[in-house]
């Protein structure tokens, strides 16, 4: 079953390592993270500042979203959006 998204919309940083979100299992909540180089790599590909983690994580939070769902449904326990996922073709 796919994920749902957190009605809150909320995330943290964890200190320029990743971003920390959650989604739904129904009434689960599922602990999600993307890589900060990820975004990184994500921003510096749109031609944004790589620096705006946040930024970069709320304009693309809907692929990361979609990422993080395959990747639970693929039996992923813990899922972990990384670059080659956001942005393929960036090594």
């Amino acid at each position: 079953m796919p994920l749902a998204p957190d009605p809150s919309g909320g995330f943290q940083e964890a200190e320029m390592e990743a971003v920390l979100f959650a989604m739904f299992n129904g009434d689960d909540r599922i602990g999600c993270r993307v890589e900060w180089s990820a975004l990184c790599d994500r921003a510096l590909v749109d031609g944004t500042d790589p620096k705006d983690i946040s930024g970069t994580f709320i304009r693309h939070r809907a692929t990361i979203e979609r990422i993080a769902s395959d990747q639970f449904d693929a039996g992923k326990e813990m899922p972990v959006v990384e670059s080659e996922q956001l942005t393929p073709g960036v090594p």
